[in-house]
């Protein structure tokens, strides 16, 4: 069930109906409820999965607690059965070719769905949460809680399941403890929200997905560096508005219950260095991996060596913790070398700031960060090729880029999708601009409904006779 189907509307609407006529406690065991329906119209292995690994976590953490000698020993073992439930499933998939290739040179026959091991939706997400859950209570930070209720649906709330944010359980389980006050204002934000995320999924992300000829990413050397390059940036508008609608949509409806889950974006294409960029794209990924790998890794080395110029102490938090970013989002080496690069500029910044003062991009002269911006943006574009691309395509584009070729057969099409581009551009800067993501909240009452009306009419035209792609991060 797409978020953004019809399903998945009338699915919403009667969740909100039951939900209000509920007193506060028993909602939470409504919305569990909902939430493995949900769970279940995807697969209902995929329910079973998710109800083993959250009850696992549950009875582990109060043991953690409640151990005295070895808890550092029982907390691996927890971290360790959360990462090997992740690569069981991830693996399953990796291997399922070459399974299925041995067995019928065996001469044994075999289906494909048979051997098919389908990674559970939203468990890459689900994984991360429950390993810092662990961690918190280990370190003190938070209590185990007691009620299997709540903390099966911080597992399992419908509207993060499937890509997040991903929530800290300290964070989060209060809110199900709590009085949840639906006022209007909250109202205005959430629509406005899901309008928003609707706006750059339908109208921005898939129009943009559908531009992109399919032979631009398979067979790079038949076009042009012009084009590639254009493609390229088409892609990136398209990945991140299909993500960024994606949380804005969940968001919205989460508002709806009085549940108001963390941003996952801040316009992170206007970013002036790497530090922002991550501070501003998936955003709860990247300061789960800031707080759970790089700051780890840090410590640890700098109780060995306190030099801030250290090599060691430069060099391995960023790319340790980039590594492991590449590795969440899949177990292949394309991933791996995306994770990498992104280690490597964080490493040539550190080393850059190592020469003298370090000045605050605010502070520095508007051209130096306009130039800083772009070539960030240029950078990240550049290693969104072994993101999308396994790695032979990737190099041959990365030569193709570099080659200095002349603009192909589809330099029209590119013309018309940097019209969308532009579209995206402009509702960032003026987010941006006023550091508000429903800033139009703010506009006359007649130009909201304006641009209201605007968005629905369209998403009426070009959803029409089409089929919605399902969200790129579904796929983690």
């Amino acid at each position: 069930m797409q978020v953004t189907s019809g399903q998945f509307a009338v699915f919403a609407a009667l969740t909100f109906v039951v939900y209000y006529m509920l007193p506060r406690r028993p909602q939470n065991y409504w919305l569990l409820l909902a939430s493995y329906v949900f769970c279940v119209t995807w697969a209902w292995r995929f329910a079973v999965v998710l109800f083993m690994v959250t009850a696992a976590n549950y009875l582990m953490a109060k043991r953690l607690r409640k151990q005295g000698q070895g808890r550092k020993g029982l907390l691996w073992m927890i971290i360790g059965f959360n990462i090997l439930t992740l690569v069981f499933f991830r693996l399953g998939n990796f291997f399922v070719p070459d399974l299925q290739e041995l067995l019928q040179g065996l001469g044994i026959a075999s289906e494909l769905g048979v051997l098919q091991l389908l990674l559970p939706v939203g468990l890459s997400f689900y994984i991360v949460e429950n390993i810092s859950y662990q961690v918190d209570v280990y370190r003190g930070q938070m209590e185990p809680t007691h009620n299997f209720v709540d903390y099966a649906l911080y597992q399992a709330y419908f509207p993060k399941l499937l890509a997040g944010p991903i929530e800290r359980a300290g964070h989060f389980l209060p809110k199900l403890g709590q009085q949840r006050v639906v006022d209007n204002d909250l109202l205005a934000r959430s629509f406005t929200l899901v309008v928003v995320g609707i706006f750059r999924k339908l109208l921005i992300a898939d129009t943009l997905t559908l531009m992109i000829p399919r032979q631009i990413f398979e067979t790079p050397a038949n076009f042009g560096a012009g084009e590639l390059w254009g493609w390229l940036f088409v892609y990136g508008f398209a990945l991140y508005n299909d993500f960024a609608g994606y949380t804005s949509i969940v968001r919205g409806i989460s508002g709806f219950f009085g549940i108001e889950l963390s941003p996952n974006f801040h316009q992170p294409y206007f970013a002036r260095n790497f530090g922002e960029f991550w501070n501003s794209w998936h955003i709860t990924l990247s300061h789960w991996l800031r707080d759970y790998i790089y700051f780890p890794t840090l410590r640890s080395l700098l109780r060995r060596n306190r030099s801030r110029t250290n090599v060691l102490n430069v060099v391995a938090p960023p790319m340790v913790t980039m590594v492991m970013s590449g590795l969440w989002h899949g177990f292949s080496l394309h991933m791996l070398v995306w994770g990498g690069l992104h280690g490597v500029y964080q490493i040539g910044e550190r080393i850059l700031s190592l020469r003298g003062p370090v000045v605050a991009p605010d502070q520095r002269p508007r051209w130096r960060q306009l130039l800083a911006m772009g070539t960030v943006f240029i950078l990240v574009m550049w290693a969104w090729a072994p993101f999308l691309m396994e790695m032979p395509e990737a190099i041959q584009f990365w030569k193709q880029l570099l080659s200095f070729g002349e603009f192909g057969l589809h330099y029209r099409r590119l013309i018309l999708a940097a019209g969308y581009v532009l579209v995206a551009v402009a509702l960032d800067f003026v987010q941006h601009h006023f550091r508000d993501e429903v800033v139009f909240l703010r506009w006359p009452r007649l130009v909201q409904a304006f641009l209201l009306a605007t968005v629905v009419f369209l998403v009426i035209i070009v959803s029409a006779g089409t089929v919605t792609k399902p969200f790129v991060y579904q796929g983690f």
